[in-house]
């Protein structure tokens, strides 16, 4: 386990679940939107209910579907968001009458984020990302998200980061920035020639470990030239900053 610093935000870019009720003596099924999707038992979303089928002793049968609108592998805690949302979804529709705390506790056994997610408010992290400190602070900016359409590995990342002497560790730990973000960019020097270039426009910020990318600003013509130089492979959205998540209108 690594023990982090970090700061969660909410922003109003969501993946959909749909859940239904299934016969008894069913299964628990869980389907994305995607070509290439991780589904069933291998789904943190399953592995979500499960866990809470195992924590009431309880079949929750149910039929579950994911529109995917979060990158996979872009640091947005999609995943993560998915199981904290099928957690809260599933508790709701079955009236098992967990509280939040219960809720975060399963969840922490699952995914270090899942916690944040069911505490549904912005944050400050520390432990493996699980202790929170509401930040009540509002948030006026908005944000332009980068996708460089690859794949960053949490896992592969860590143990970049413990291959590093302690001496760099050292070094990058007092930076400001996100500790992962030379590791990232040393990973793929065509992204890092690109965040380079974009960097000199718009002070540009790496989301978990990647890959998404991405610079906060108040009016639309600051980002205008970042815009007009973004790799054509690349994508990118718009999105604002949410004071608390949605799901809170669903814990008892």
């Amino acid at each position: 386990m690594h023990e982090i610093k970090t700061q969660f935000q909410l922003i109003n870019l969501f993946d959909e679940l749909f859940i239904k009720k299934t016969a008894k003596n069913s299964t628990i099924s869980v389907k994305t939107n995607l070509e290439k999707s991780i589904d069933d038992e291998n789904n943190i979303v399953f592995k979500a209910i499960k866990a809470l089928s195992d924590h009431t002793d309880k079949e929750l049968y149910c039929d579950v579907e994911i529109k995917k609108n979060i990158p996979l592998g872009g640091g947005l805690g999609g995943g993560s968001s998915n199981a904290a949302a099928a957690l809260i979804g599933v508790n709701f529709l079955f009236k098992l009458g967990l509280s939040q705390h219960e809720l975060m506790q399963i969840g922490k056994k699952l995914g270090a984020d899942i916690p944040f997610f069911i505490f549904g408010k912005n944050a400050h992290a520390t432990g493996i990302g699980e202790k929170l400190i509401e930040e009540k602070e509002l948030i006026q900016m908005k944000y332009l998200l980068l996708f460089p359409q690859i794949h960053s590995s949490t896992k592969d990342l860590f143990l970049q980061w413990d291959n590093l002497n302690k001496k760099t560790q050292q070094l990058i730990a007092q930076s400001e920035e996100n500790s992962f973000l030379p590791i990232f960019l040393d990973n793929d020097a065509e992204i890092k020639k690109n965040f380079e270039k974009l960097n000199q426009i718009n002070s540009l910020k790496l989301s978990g470990t990647g890959s998404t990318i991405f610079c906060a600003y108040n009016e639309y013509k600051e980002i205008e030239k970042t815009l007009k130089k973004i790799p054509t492979k690349w994508r990118h959205s718009f999105c604002e900053p949410l004071q608390c998540s949605p799901l809170l209108k669903y814990l008892t």
